[in-house]
């Protein structure tokens, strides 16, 4: 009885889905006057102005903005590198195609092949230690404080505490992980709980920062002994004096109050 039941259901089920899958085809195609269907009104709709057009919404009546002075104009322009490639504006558009004209492996990547580099692969200048400086205070510090110690002003909200990139597996050479070229790719690539960056901090950067990491690394380990006479008094005349501590105010006030008891007396 139930295998004729359903075998009967199948027989009227089956007519129906073939017409409906006729009727459906057929309106392949056709053309409507009713509007679309809108899931989303107000994406479909967004209020706007026309350019240039007068509006009350402003306290000067106009619909262009004009952009804040400290805005950053951030894009790309083609430009002939023969007639403006010595203009100031120019600089940074300049170092793109020399380090395009450049790319490689080493510079790029920090890497040949498969193996990171040991050493840096650009000129290691004071000027360049210096620009990793500001661009490790601007980018890294939050996080590995300014000592590279890992203890920044982010880091102690963080459930994995940033790298101290004093420690063994960024000094001792044997390590990968203390290869200039590692470090390099971590900048750039990120690595674990650490974005990368190479959207703001680029190739020529990055090797300054890595420049930089070295040298907190060495003063980190270093001690006075090994500073030229020269330099430690330098340094001695040019380092600020002390602050003396003020008074407590409970020592001031004792004294205050003895000296108007004794008046009295």
């Amino acid at each position: 009885m139930k295998t004729s039941r359903c075998t009967s259901a199948m027989r009227v089920a089956m007519p129906l889905a073939a017409a409906g899958c006729v009727l459906l085809g057929g309106c392949r195609g056709d053309r409507t006057s009713q509007a679309p269907r809108e899931f989303f009104p107000d994406m479909d709709k967004q209020a706007r102005w026309n350019p240039q057009a007068d509006t009350p919404f402003y306290e000067n009546g106009s619909s262009a903005r004009v952009p804040d002075p400290n805005a950053v104009a951030f894009g790309r322009a083609n430009f002939d590198p023969v007639a403006f490639g010595n203009e100031g504006w120019a600089r940074s558009f300049m170092q793109q195609r020399q380090d395009l004209l450049g790319e490689n492996d080493a510079v790029y990547r920090g890497k040949v092949g498969d193996e990171y580099l040991d050493y840096i692969p650009v000129p290691v200048t004071l000027e360049r230690i210096r620009r990793g400086q500001e661009q490790f205070n601007v980018f890294c510090s939050a996080c590995h404080g300014y000592q590279g110690d890992g203890k920044g002003e982010v880091a102690v909200q963080f459930i994995a505490p940033p790298a101290n990139l004093h420690a063994d597996l960024y000094t001792d050479p044997v390590q990968r992980t203390a290869r200039d070229g590692y470090i390099f790719e971590v900048i750039r690539n990120g690595v674990r709980n650490m974005p990368g960056y190479a959207h703001s901090v680029g190739v020529q950067d990055a090797w300054n920062i890595v420049m930089y990491v070295r040298a907190l690394q060495k003063s980190h380990a270093a001690s006075l002994d090994g500073v030229p006479q020269e330099q430690l008094d330098a340094m001695m005349r040019t380092r600020p004096l002390p602050v003396e501590a003020p008074a407590p105010v409970g020592d001031q006030g004792a004294n205050q109050g003895g000296g108007a008891q004794g008046g009295g007396q």
